[in-house]
Order: C-alpha cells, then structure tokens, then sequence
C-alpha cells in the first residue's frame, strides 16, 4: 500500500511539475505588471548616440540609401521602427508602441505610399498599427487563418499588451506576405524571411543589395526574451543556423531595440 502511495505521489510531483514547466511563461507575463511597475515614458532628457530628435518623444537616425531608424528613446522598451523607401512606395517595419502617433515623423521623411509591416505580433511592436492604414502581414498558417473579413486580431498571448495595460488592436489587412518572397518598392527589393524563436509568426527583412537585414527583435544587444509564450529556443537555434548558412559574413544586423 505504501508503495503504491509513494509511486502515485511520485506521477503526481512529476505532472506537477510539467504543467509549471507548461504554463509559467504565461503566469509570467501576467504578473508582469505587478513584478515591474515602471514608467512607460522617461522623464529627463535623451541622450543618443546617433541620430537626432525629431520631437520630444522620436529620434531618426539616417542609415543612408533611403533608409531610416525611427526610434522610441523615451519609451521604457526603447524600440526601433524601420523606413524604407523605394522610388514607388515606402516600407515601415514595425508600428511602434503606440505611445505617440508615429504618422508625422514618416511623413517628415517620405511623400510616398506608405505600407506598415510589423515584423512580430508583440504589443511594442504593433500597438502603433492603429495609427495607419495601409498593413502588410506575414502569411502564415498562425495568421492567415485567424483572419475574419480580411480583418486580423492578434491573441492576447501573441500581443501579450498587459505589460502596458493595452488591449489587442483589431485591423484590416491589405496585404499578405509569405516568406521567401520578395517585395518589390520600385528599384529596391526585400525579401522577407522567417525568423522563429522570439515568437513563432516572427520575421526579418533582407536587404540584399544594401547588406542589411532587418531583424525585428530575434536578436539585439541586450537581453533576448526566449521565455514568453510562443518563445522556442530550439527555433531560435535553428533560425540562427539557417542566418549563418545563407548571409554573407559583412551582412549588418538592424534590430528593434536599445542602441
């Protein structure tokens, strides 16, 4: 009897066990808001280490050959957004945090069409998205088939805006994009990648004549987060070899936060 006792424990500890390893990336960001109270805007000033402010709020950095850094310095995240502009139409790669309406910054840079391509479904990445009206989006079985009407609304898991007390915004998309393809913005071409292992729907842009890839947040200087809900480092290290196979060795790495 004891033995059976102890045996039925044991399956007990071990399903326990399994479903904490399951379920904490989710307890984590739900207490995320009570474990980190801080300040979604800095006070003080900004200092950078390239670029310009452009207000108080956007710094713009020019990367040369029509491209742009449109960054948040002020904002807790410190996130980047990407212009690129072709002779037809620009690009934008990444919305921002929504914080500030990024629409005059963009139209102090370009006259051209604008079409805004979030590079992940993360909140300070996409929550800006409500501000424009023209929305590329990845093509994936994960998103495509969650559409309704051609209008998408990311899951609270995916969007994951309880860090900033945010609610997932709901949009029209005006065009899907598979990986692999290329997207053509009139004498430049990009073509977007798949990139999975900060969330599984995440992508780069490669800039091939330019050198540069676009990397949303799979990889930047600081730390990576490979335990929210989505998150495998198993495809982390799989993106990460394929990058290393394919890229040429003077390829440079853009990436959606800090710096």
């Amino acid at each position: 009897m004891n033995r059976r006792v102890l045996v039925a424990a044991l399956v007990g500890a071990v399903a326990l066990a399994l479903a904490v390893i399951a379920f904490a990336p989710y307890v984590y960001v739900e207490m995320w808001p009570w474990l980190n109270p801080a300040s979604v805007v800095r006070d003080g000033p900004v200092r950078l280490i390239k670029g310009k402010m452009f207000d108080d709020y956007f710094a713009v950095e020019d990367l040369g050959a029509n491209t742009y850094a449109i960054g948040e310095p002020r904002y807790y995240q410190a996130n980047y957004s990407y212009l690129i502009l072709g002779e037809k139409r620009a690009l934008l790669f990444d919305a921002g945090s929504g914080t500030r309406d990024m629409r005059p910054v963009v139209a102090a840079l370009t006259d051209l069409p604008v079409t805004v391509l979030p590079s992940h479904l993360h909140y300070d990445h996409l929550a800006g998205i409500i501000y424009f009206d023209r929305i590329a989006l990845v093509d994936m079985e994960n998103t495509r088939d969650r559409a309704a009407d051609g209008r998408f609304t990311p899951s609270r898991y995916d969007f994951l805006g309880m860090f900033d007390g945010l609610q997932s915004p709901s949009f029209v998309v005006s065009e899907w994009i598979k990986p692999g393809t290329d997207i053509d913005l009139g004498g430049r071409v990009l073509t977007l990648l798949a990139t999975p292992g900060h969330t599984s729907q995440s992508i780069s842009l490669l800039d091939r004549s330019g050198k540069r890839l676009f990397t949303g947040d799979f990889i930047y200087p600081t730390m990576l987060y490979a335990f929210l809900p989505g998150a495998s480092m198993s495809a982390y290290r799989k993106t990460a070899d394929a990058l290393l196979t394919t890229l040429p060795g003077d390829t440079i790495l853009w990436a959606a936060h800090c710096c």
